[in-house]
């Protein structure tokens, strides 16, 4: 008896069909290329927007795109103070493809001494790719 009410309750779950997600590709992600993260760039606009000064080290950082036009950036960082510390969005910065510079959207992460953490940031939606992130340090 115990058989047939489980069947009862799981027959119309089975028996429904099997609906696959597709990504709208719009708004996937994709890797991009980043051969200006270890070049000096002399880009004069905006050259007055500077990050906040901090004692984070950006290591690391890979550069990620959709084709709506959406901007992320992965990246690794260390708080290379003998305190805590808070790292924000106003802390880096990306320098575009037209040589404006880019704040992230808000965010906001505390980092023990001495401790390294990689984190997503996002830049929004633009038309110009990003070529390199900065930060104070």
């Amino acid at each position: 008896m115990k058989f047939w009410s489980l069947f009862a309750v799981l027959f119309p779950v089975l028996s429904m069909p099997a609906f696959s997600y597709e990504p709208d590709p719009e708004q996937v992600l994709r890797f991009e290329s980043s051969p200006f993260q270890n070049v000096q760039l002399s880009c004069e606009r905006d050259k007055h927007i500077v990050p906040k000064r901090s004692e984070l080290q950006l290591d690391n950082y890979a550069l990620l795109a959709a084709d709506n036009g959406e901007r992320v950036a992965i990246v690794t960082l260390t708080n290379t103070a003998g305190g805590q510390r808070i790292f924000n969005q106003d802390h880096i910065l990306a320098v575009m493809a037209d040589c404006a510079r880019l704040f992230p959207q808000e965010f906001e992460i505390r980092l023990a001494p001495r401790q390294q953490t990689t984190l997503q940031i996002h830049f929004g939606r633009t038309l110009q790719p990003v070529l390199q992130l900065i930060s104070s340090q």
